[in-house]
């Protein structure tokens, strides 16, 4: 079996850049200025694919697609939404 370039998938390894993150999903900044929003500050019909959960792994902070509550601080609201991919890769440093 042949295998050519556009078969092979590359995947990070390692969790992204807060600044990538910002540029690739353009966070929207809460009712109070922040970057973060509570649940219950979160619009009732939000789409589910524009949340991304703050989570705390040993002490540090990163942000995972979609709704979490495990060790989860609180969300961040994007313009864009993330995709299948965004699901399976590493999650990005929230710092």
């Amino acid at each position: 079996m042949r295998r050519t370039a556009s078969s092979r998938v590359h995947r990070r390894t390692r969790a992204g850049s807060w600044r990538t993150f910002e540029r690739r999903f353009c966070p929207v900044d809460g009712p109070d200025g922040a970057t973060y929003w509570g649940r219950e500050q979160l619009p009732r019909d939000v789409d589910p694919r524009l949340v991304w959960t703050i989570v705390d792994c040993d002490g540090k902070l990163y942000v995972s697609p979609g709704f979490h509550y495990v060790n989860r601080i609180d969300y961040v609201l994007c313009g864009n939404p993330w995709t299948d991919d965004d699901e399976r890769q590493p999650d990005y440093r929230y710092d």
